[in-house]
């Protein structure tokens, strides 16, 4: 079954930049609204999306709130925003709110096109024109880890792929994924090389 992505924005030249672009990276049919009716109806019509490429400010969408309300309807889906506004503490409660990352339009497209691959993979990215990346590790202790997210952190410290993750662990990539994301959030990093050096420094690899 071909892969679905929907790509909202209310802004034509954008919507079709990023269609653009999201062509080159992943193959599917892509799907693109301007408001957040078509958003929702789209949604809705199978087969659900693989995939969301949204702009954070387009008519009827409520930033973090609507992100969040994805988030539950399409667990299993890849949330992607890019958008205009670069403050830190957006962006963060955007990924908080479920995002898989975000990304600024202002960055060059091949820094697009690495942040999205990245997110694909896997990792949980921030990506802004003043700082391509936020990045913070917090000391945790590995025991307050479920063993799940242990079990993740092990084999992303061997170097594993999400495909070869899944297949260790008898589970889907898109299971994969949506763990690491948890993953990334509880080590407070946002790529797979921060949390292999939290596995390494922890004595799990």
């Amino acid at each position: 079954m071909t892969d679905k992505i929907i790509v909202a924005d209310d802004h034509p030249l954008f919507r079709d930049g990023i269609s653009r672009i999201i062509r080159r990276i992943v193959p599917g049919k892509i799907v693109e609204v301007d408001d957040a009716k078509g958003l929702w109806e789209e949604s809705k019509l199978q087969p659900p999306p693989t995939l969301f490429v949204l702009d954070l400010v387009f008519p009827g969408f409520e930033g973090d709130k609507s992100v969040a309300q994805l988030r539950r309807n399409y667990p299993q889906s890849a949330i992607i925003v890019i958008t205009m506004n670069d403050e830190k503490e957006t962006a963060q409660s955007i990924v908080n709110a479920g995002a898989n990352g975000l990304i600024s339009k202002s960055v060059t497209p091949d820094q697009m096109i690495g942040a999205i691959n990245q997110i694909l993979e896997g990792d949980l990215v921030i990506c802004l024109q003043s700082e391509p990346e936020i990045e913070t590790q917090n000391d945790i202790s590995m025991s307050d880890l479920p063993q799940r997210q242990i079990d993740l952190l092990v084999r992303l410290g061997q170097g594993k792929t999400n495909k070869e993750i899944a297949r260790d662990l008898d589970i889907s990539p898109f299971t994969v994924r949506a763990h690491m994301s948890a993953l990334f959030k509880s080590l407070s990093v946002t790529t797979r090389a921060a949390a292999a050096s939290l596995a390494t420094k922890h004595g799990l690899v």
